[in-house]
């Protein structure tokens, strides 16, 4: 069994589950800070007064979500990072890959969705 097993889970539904809680999103040039996702549609999610399309965005990182579980330890290369990281996998969607990293600067482990359009690869890290 491969250790990229998918869910039938989309970006979209998994955006779902944390609703009404807060999300930080990063693009190209842009990136939010942190706001309230507070509606789920079709294509779009809103957060505050804004709509966005996730599948554009390079990450989208989940705040006051609970840390549990294992997963493997992989290294993933994105299309807008300058090099592979490492992080634990922890769900490969439909449409995203949903990842616990460690990030210098960054108080606590951060979880964050990232479109599968964004992935280059990703490799199970070296123990």
């Amino acid at each position: 069994m491969s250790f990229l097993q998918t869910t039938r889970m989309d970006l979209l539904e998994r955006l779902t589950l944390h609703l009404k809680r807060d999300i930080a999103l990063q693009a190209e040039g842009f990136d939010s800070g942190a706001g309230v996702l507070n509606e789920v549609g079709k294509r779009f999610i809103r957060m505050g007064q804004h709509y966005f399309v996730p599948a554009s965005m390079q990450e989208i990182i989940l705040f006051d979500i609970r840390k549990k579980g294992t997963g493997p330890r992989v290294n993933v290369r994105t299309a807008s990072a300058d090099g592979p990281f490492e992080a634990v996998l922890v769900r490969t969607g439909a449409d995203f890959v949903e990842l616990r990293v460690n990030r210098a600067g960054e108080e606590e482990e951060l979880v964050i969705l990232i479109p599968l359009s964004r992935i280059v690869g990703i490799e199970r890290a070296k123990s």
